[in-house]
């Protein structure tokens, strides 16, 4: 596919992200607004990852159906449900339970988006370019979402409690607009494996063929189990990120927003770093060399009380997520069938982010007992324990696989020449 079609979808991915930033600093500074105790706010990020339990079907919906449509089709849905979220705060209706409510719907399109978009993206660009296309997307995000959006959000809440939310809705319509120029032949595939020509494909036996594709190679089995745990450990911090800013470091709420961009640099710079890191090191060296700064950022940030630490503590997680992140996802694409890899992303997710809900939870109790740097701690000792347990197997099937394979150390076996 041209680098047209992915400049289109790299531009929707910008504008949908700016909104996304905006919504993601104004919802927790709504929920704050409606309760102060830390459950109940931890509730309205359980609501929104809870859908995630429906990432099976969501990867068989994306081998079954045409990525380009079932993406356009989920954003105009969210557009939908965060601007009726804007009309409910404007006529003063709004309620922690609405804000749960909408939050769900979102996460369920996030679901179904994230899996149709992965499982999209190879059919765009080609299995060489996975890696720096990952990278540019995520910094696409960190960029529109971060950098610019969440800034934004605050300022946009103190102008008007439900000015985010348009704000939200216009950037998912525009994205629409924006999908609508990626070729429609970008996203249509023959029958989906397994389904036979002209039958009519069984979603449960779609669904366990992505659990015996899963299966079949460990290593992706051990990278699913890995980013559950990792996952885990970040909803355990993500979800108080408000309270840390504001009661931990005593940070008015509008610099809430400024606070997180500055910690998305380091994002940013992971994001345009992951690949040359996998060819320097090798893809899983640079991937938990990320793990690791991710669990030493973790640690530092709850141990220092002092704003610039803080700071740098989330531009270090930022930068370790984005190397993990892209090239673990690159490595996933690269390595799956192109009509097979929606239900294999849709049952890696359930095992890689089934764990958010919970983590969410665990973070809210916590806090609610203790000060609110206590979950940053003990997820930052999490996550580097996790580093140690699992450095040494996935080093060991990794170089394994391009034995196998015959592949150069920093290039997953089916993008070898």
């Amino acid at each position: 596919m041209t680098g047209g079609a992915f400049g289109r979808l790299w531009a929707s991915t910008a504008v949908s992200a700016l909104g996304d930033g905006v919504r993601l600093t104004a919802l927790p500074l709504l929920a704050v607004s409606l309760t102060s105790d830390p459950l109940l706010i931890s509730l309205v990020t359980v609501a929104n990852w809870l859908p995630l339990l429906l990432a099976p079907l969501a990867g068989v919906w994306a081998d079954l159906a045409d990525r380009r449509a079932l993406l356009i089709g989920v954003d105009l849905v969210r557009a939908a449900a965060v601007l009726a979220l804007a009309l409910t705060v404007a006529a003063g209706v709004v309620s922690l339970p609405v804000v749960c409510a909408v939050a769900a719907v979102l996460g369920l399109g996030e679901t179904v988006h994230i899996v149709a978009s992965q499982s999209f993206l190879p059919m765009v660009v080609d299995t060489s370019r996975l890696a720096a296309a990952n990278g540019r997307l995520h910094v696409a995000q960190l960029v529109f979402r971060d950098s610019a959006g969440q800034p934004l959000g605050s300022l946009a809440f103190v102008a008007g409690a439900g000015l985010p939310f348009l704000i939200d809705g216009v950037s998912f319509l525009l994205g629409v607009v924006l999908l609508c120029t990626v070729p429609r032949s970008a996203g249509k595939r023959g029958p989906a494996a397994g389904t036979g020509s002209g039958a009519a494909p069984r979603w449960r036996t779609m669904i366990l063929d992505g659990v015996r594709l899963l299966r079949a190679d460990r290593l992706l089995v051990t990278l699913a189990v890995m980013l559950g745990t990792l996952n885990f450990f970040m909803a355990v911090t993500g979800t108080l990120e408000v309270l840390y800013v504001v009661r931990w470091l005593g940070l008015p709420e509008a610099a809430f927003g400024v606070f997180l961009a500055v910690g998305a640099i380091g994002g940013i710079a992971g994001g345009l770093l992951n690949a040359r890191l996998a060819d320097r090191f090798g893809t899983f060296p640079a991937a938990l060399g990320g793990m690791v700064l991710m669990g030493l950022a973790m640690l530092l940030t709850g141990l220092v009380r002092h704003t610039a630490v803080a700071a740098a503590g989330f531009a270090v997680m930022a930068l370790g997520a984005a190397v993990y992140q892209a090239l673990t996802v690159s490595f996933r694409q690269a390595t799956t069938p192109p009509d097979q890899l929606g239900r294999l992303n849709g049952v890696y997710r359930l095992i890689g982010t089934g764990t958010i809900p919970l983590g969410a939870l665990a973070g809210g109790a916590t806090a609610k007992l203790v000060e609110v740097n206590v979950p940053y701690v003990a997820a930052g000792a999490g996550v580097l324990l996790l580093a140690v347990l699992v450095t040494r197997p996935v080093l060991r099937m990794g170089a394994a696989q391009r034995r196998r394979a015959g592949a150069p150390d920093g290039i997953p076996a089916e993008a070898a020449p």
